[in-house]
């Protein structure tokens, strides 16, 4: 007689059960938790900024914002308070409830559908245009380096030589990095190559002015004209044509991508205080209400990733056109297929802090650089801050060991990153487990949040940071005075500027006495209502001059003569025409009456 098996084996069996059963499955999870980490790995690397622990770098004479590129502050972000731990769930609680309602009204979601695609189409244009950007800019950076390693030398990009030298004097006028280098390029598609480099990575600056509706003063370059494009083709498809999965999900990257770059907790405890209470939050709506499941399924707006389960059908080898088999095959293709949802929700509120969590390792790193500067009895101010962005293919194309400095700083330590990812990921597998074996939708964020809250005050505690991590916060009462103090410069810079375009306008009206035409009055009113340019950098310019110039020296060589052999006295044609011009510059300053007289 066969004994009963114990609760182990029993455990066991039910193990081995469940994970037979989700085998097909496993591409679908997988696939899932490779989207939900993604977004918020490369938005909490393109979020980071000076922290207080760094000092800045200093400004060299001459140069503006552009030139310090991204060693300055980045965007302003929205710093979340503890009293937002409150009105988060019930504002998330209000407008999850109204759409209810309203689809519970409507009966037919298409409307809504309708309404909320155009409203999600215009912002996510926003954020699928900075996604875009990076992206390009970082395959920008892989293809033409600025710098890589070759023979145990870095070779660095000379733009205007066309050519890639060395310290030592050594020279390869390959546009491509090192693995690339030996492709037989001919001179003139090289010489095309580094054009195509120059003007991918030339900069321009665009001014525009609105009267008492928009100031826009930044610089673009050739990627952000692509991304733009780019993402009206998209937003508009997936607004006003089709919605595939696929294009939902990068706009739902897209979204996740830019939030988590202008948004932060500020401090620790205060994100605490924010994703514990979202924890009850997912907990009510989902477990207690059919609101969250309803209105996650019903409206097809990009609040949510979707992830295609296997459709189940298999195909059956050897079975002729319009038999059985094949034909149950058809209509098993045919069948809309299921899909997984994960919301943006449970990828932005932990995302927040795995970027706070990075941003803090930042701070440490500067931290620990300034007390081992006390400790050599060199100098106690805080170490200049390196940017922390960027560069990834000269990071790729060079060696750690002819790192300079500047790239070495991208590469800090960064312990309570991968300790809150590591707590994200064990959050989304237990999800996961759970929502196979119950068979019903579960709260992600009743996994997620003691996941990420476990590892990052965790990981505090075993590295003895936990006074740091408590006192730490992205709002210093420092900043905000150097941002008061800045604030009133740039007001006093203001009000200088208008003081002096207007003693100009009055010294102009004194030289030119006289009404105006209309046609100048509305050219004169419309300069200043609206302005619009677009200004290209000096080192465009003077090659463009240059090339003019030559031509101009040409024609005028040409011209000149021309003229000597029609005349036969060039000399004199020459001598008469330098004393017509010199009579005529000396005449521009003398007063209208006097000149009145001379005519």
């Amino acid at each position: 007689m066969a004994s009963t098996p114990g609760p182990v084996m029993e455990l066991l069996g039910r193990v081995a059960y469940e994970i037979e059963v989700m085998r097909p499955l496993f591409p679908t999870y997988l696939h899932l938790l490779i989207s939900a980490i993604f977004p918020i790995y490369t938005a909490a690397h393109a979020a980071l900024s000076r922290p207080p622990s760094a000092s800045p770098r200093k400004r060299k004479e001459g140069s503006t914002d552009d030139d310090l590129g991204d060693d300055g502050e980045s965007q302003k972000i929205e710093s979340l308070t503890p009293s937002d731990a409150v009105l988060f769930p019930l504002l998330a609680g209000a407008t999850l409830a109204s759409l209810y309602f309203i689809l519970k009204w409507l009966q037919d979601p298409a409307w809504l559908n309708w309404a909320l695609g155009i409203y999600f189409s215009q912002i996510g244009l926003f954020f699928a245009v900075k996604f875009i950007k990076d992206t390009l800019s970082i395959a920008r950076s892989f293809l033409f380096p600025d710098q890589y390693s070759r023979g145990g030398n870095v070779w660095k990009a000379n733009q205007s030589e066309h050519s890639f030298k060395t310290e030592t004097g050594d020279s390869s006028p390959s546009p491509f990095p090192w693995l690339l280098w030996p492709l037989p390029i001919p001179t003139s598609i090289s010489r095309r190559i580094w054009q195509l480099r120059g003007l991918l990575y030339t900069k321009a600056r665009l001014d525009l002015h609105v009267h008492q509706l928009i100031t826009v003063k930044s610089s673009i370059d050739l990627l952000d004209l692509m991304s733009l494009l780019l993402s009206v083709a998209i937003v508009s498809y997936h607004a006003f044509v089709a919605k595939p999965w696929f294009i939902t999900n990068f706009l739902g990257f897209s979204f996740c991508y830019g939030s988590l770059q202008y948004m932060t907790p500020t401090t620790a405890w205060t994100g605490t205080l924010v994703l514990s209470a979202l924890f009850f939050y997912d907990i009510y709506f989902v477990f207690f209400t059919p609101m969250m499941v309803t209105v996650a399924t019903q409206l097809d707006v990009p609040i949510k990733l979707l992830f295609p389960r296997p459709d189940g059908c298999v195909f059956p080898v050897g079975a002729a056109e319009g038999s059985v088999a094949m034909e149950e095959y058809l209509q098993c293709l045919a069948k809309t297929r299921t899909m997984a949802m994960l919301g943006l929700g449970d990828i932005v509120v932990p995302g927040m802090m795995l970027a706070f969590a990075l941003r803090f390792d930042l701070f440490l790193f500067y931290l620990r650089q300034g007390r081992k500067v006390e400790k050599g009895g060199v100098e106690t101010e805080k170490p200049v801050y390196a940017s922390a962005k960027g560069n990834w293919g000269e990071r790729f194309w060079t060696r750690p060991k002819l790192w300079s400095d500047d790239i070495k700083a991208k590469s800090f330590p960064k312990p309570y990153f991968y300790a809150t990812i590591v707590g994200y990921v064990l959050g989304m597998i237990m999800t996961v487990v759970v929502m196979q074996v119950a068979e019903h939708a579960q709260p992600a964020l009743l996994y997620l949040v003691p996941g990420v809250l476990f590892s990052l005050w965790g990981t505090a505690l075993v590295k003895g940071d936990l006074k740091a991590l408590w006192d730490y916060t992205e709002a210093s009462e420092e900043e905000k005075d150097e941002g008061k103090k800045e604030d009133k410069n740039s007001q006093q810079q203001k009000a200088d500027t208008a003081i002096q375009d207007h003693l100009e306008v009055e010294s102009k009206r004194e030289k030119k006495p006289g009404k105006k035409s209309p046609e100048e009055k509305a050219e004169k009113q419309s300069r200043r209502l609206i302005l619009f340019s677009i200004t290209l950098p000096q080192a465009f310019k003077r090659t463009g001059q240059n090339v003019t110039g030559n031509e101009q020296t040409s024609t005028e060589a040409s011209s000149g003569a021309k003229t000597t052999a029609d005349n036969g006295d060039g000399r004199d044609m020459g001598a008469r025409r330098s004393l017509d011009e010199a009579e005529a510059r000396s005449r521009e300053g003398e007063p209208p009456e006097k000149r009145a007289r001379r005519v």
